[in-house]
């Protein structure tokens, strides 16, 4: 895969919004957030863009990562932090979605560009991934999802 490198940015949820849903009690899809408590760790936390720990407070949540409202604009779970923590800490791709398989699909025009949707094995090769598709000056974004669950993990963006 030949890519001209160009430089992205790694989004979790929207901590505005995150806050506004904890505060108001109700996720995207109108459900009561319900807090509970994790005994192993693990869950992989949209909020931070990091794997819980045994005993954090988590809620999982309906969530929709679009900056629009359509027939894309797709609500789906994902875990949290139920109460506010440090948020996104790097712009890098987090190292636990390195070994993770996952699925890339970008956005064009508010539409998924089909084409360009890549299943990457968990091989270390999601930045390259990343970055092929994002060259493409047509792709506004790339939603990274889980394979199996497709579950939303995080948005990657071009830097202006």
């Amino acid at each position: 895969m030949e890519t001209t490198l160009t430089t992205f940015d790694i989004i979790g949820t929207d901590e505005a919004a995150l806050a506004a849903l904890r505060a108001s009690g109700a996720d995207h899809g109108g459900n009561a957030v319900e807090p509970f408590y994790d005994g192993e760790g693990g869950w992989p936390l949209r909020c931070c863009l990091t794997d819980s720990q045994a005993g954090d407070e988590l809620a999982i949540v309906a969530w929709s990562p679009f900056p629009w409202a359509g027939p894309y604009a797709e609500v789906g779970p994902i875990a949290i932090h139920a109460r506010s923590c440090a948020g996104v800490r790097s712009g890098d791709v987090p190292e636990q979605f390195l070994s993770r398989r996952q699925l890339v699909r970008p956005y064009a025009t508010g539409r998924i560009a089909y084409d360009d949707v890549v299943i990457v094995d968990g091989d270390g090769s999601l930045p390259l991934v990343l970055e092929h598709v994002l060259s493409k000056p047509e792709i506004e974004f790339a939603h990274v999802r889980n394979v199996l669950s497709g579950c939303w993990s995080f948005t990657a963006r071009r830097r202006p």
